[in-house]
């Protein structure tokens, strides 16, 4: 049962497979590979939008599971498929539709387990791993099921109403509220929002909003940025959406850089202890003195507004 770890760096070089499709590769051996469905967006443009991830192999003979675990950017796949005799390509993610900028690079990173079933279906015993495999399918299914709840057609199934920003969305208590300790304390008593059945939000802004929900219906995350994923972690904490909040982080580290580390540092200050440790640490290693550090406008503005954190980061270097 091979494992593949999987650190892709993509963009890369486009080929089009034997559908004339237009993808980007990476052979995991001899005989598998790992694929993106792309596309350009317009005809004279260098934006790339990833549509899918696939696994395809060469030899088509045999039946074999496929699970795992990935990351592409703030998109969470749960990998669990069958790939069976005479097929060569199997869809592992479908409706992605992630872009990714000019001259930007996102990475592909996490495993796949690959395993063949064939000898244990055809002596009729139970595979372990097949039934963990099936599983897997059927828990990702009813995220996505969950998820067309949210869809517009769906509406006449909803019972509450979320006002933000003009926008009117329609969603579920009970969902809502097993889903977040706030949502639950505020449909269980007699609050203006249970009588009602509308729910003010004045604090968030309707695109993280509709993110949140979107967590909260399917457990997926979907086009994170790094102003966006800090935006959903204060909305994660405000409805205490523990798990979302690890991911809004996660994905924070994961794409640092000196312009956004200062309002990691901030967050981390409110809301995460280890974020801010992790901020911390970046700012002082990639500056490596305090007389770096201190001819920097961001310092200087740091400083100005948050004098107690611009403390702890001088006492750092000493």
């Amino acid at each position: 049962m091979p494992e593949f770890k999987i650190d892709w760096r993509i963009p890369c070089v486009v080929t089009n497979d034997e559908r004339n499709c237009p993808i980007w590769k990476m052979r995991l051996n001899g005989q598998w590979a790992i694929a993106c469905v792309v596309a350009k967006k317009g005809y004279r443009t260098s934006i790339w939008i990833v549509d899918s991830i696939e696994i395809h192999r060469k030899n088509t003979a045999g039946k074999f599971s496929i699970h795992g675990k990935m990351r592409l950017g703030g998109f969470q796949l749960n990998v669990s498929h069958v790939i069976v005799t005479g097929c060569s390509i199997i869809e592992i993610s479908s409706n992605i539709n992630m872009t990714i900028p000019p001259a930007q690079y996102s990475r592909l990173h996490g495993f796949v387990k690959i395993s063949d079933i064939s000898e244990k279906f055809a002596s009729g015993l139970v595979n372990r791993e097949f039934k963990k495999t099936v599983q897997l399918t059927s828990l990702g299914e009813l995220s996505n099921d969950f998820g067309r709840l949210l869809d517009p057609e769906s509406s006449r199934f909803a019972d509450v109403t979320l006002k933000c920003g003009g926008a009117s969305i329609p969603a579920h208590k009970i969902i809502l509220s097993v889903r977040s300790p706030v949502f639950a304390a505020m449909f269980a008593n007699q609050m203006k929002e249970s009588l009602t059945n509308e729910v003010d939000i004045t604090d968030i802004d309707v695109s993280v909003l509709r993110a949140l929900l979107v967590y909260m219906y399917t457990g997926k995350t979907y086009d994170l940025t790094s102003s966006s994923a800090a935006d959903l972690l204060l909305a994660a904490d405000k409805y205490q959406l523990q798990d979302l909040k690890m991911v809004c982080s996660y994905f924070l580290k994961e794409t640092v850089s000196f312009q956004n580390v200062w309002r990691m540092l901030v967050l981390g200050e409110l809301l995460d202890e280890d974020l801010k440790s992790f901020a911390m640490d970046y700012i002082c290693n990639t500056c490596g003195k305090i007389s770096v550090l201190e001819s920097m406008e961001e310092w200087r503005a740091l400083r100005k507004e948050r004098p107690d954190l611009a403390l702890e980061i001088s006492e750092s270097f000493s």
